[in-house]
């Protein structure tokens, strides 16, 4: 299913990686509460992956959505836990299509930097 958009509708409960481990058990606990969350950063991810960009950050993301905070979770303003960016990017790029590879994870080591001219 996709949105209007074109993004798709990620209704999901993740395996956890590595059970027991609090930060990954605390970023799924929060995309329960908040699931519009992954929706909203998939929304800024797809954008820029159609617009060309073959990779970018997924905390430039978060900072994204954190600027367009129209949205609320938990009835306040967006709370974006930074710790949270790894395990939404493994999300995103084991869910989405679109965005397999498109970004860097620690696990994969550094990648040349390539920038837009």
């Amino acid at each position: 299913m996709s949105d209007v958009d074109g993004t798709p509708y990620l209704d999901f409960d993740p395996p956890l990686e590595a059970p027991g481990d609090r930060l990954e058990e605390a970023a799924l606990e929060f995309h329960k509460r908040n699931p519009h969350v992954l929706q909203e950063i998939a929304r800024v991810c797809l954008r820029l992956r159609r617009s060309g960009r073959t990779r970018w950050s997924i905390k430039a993301a978060f900072e994204v959505v954190r600027y367009n905070a129209n949205v609320t979770t938990d009835h306040r303003t967006y709370k974006l836990n930074n710790n949270h960016t790894a395990f939404y990017a493994r999300w995103l790029m084991r869910d989405v299509a679109e965005l397999k590879d498109f970004f860097v994870t620690r696990g994969e080591g550094r990648v040349t930097q390539e920038y837009d001219e």
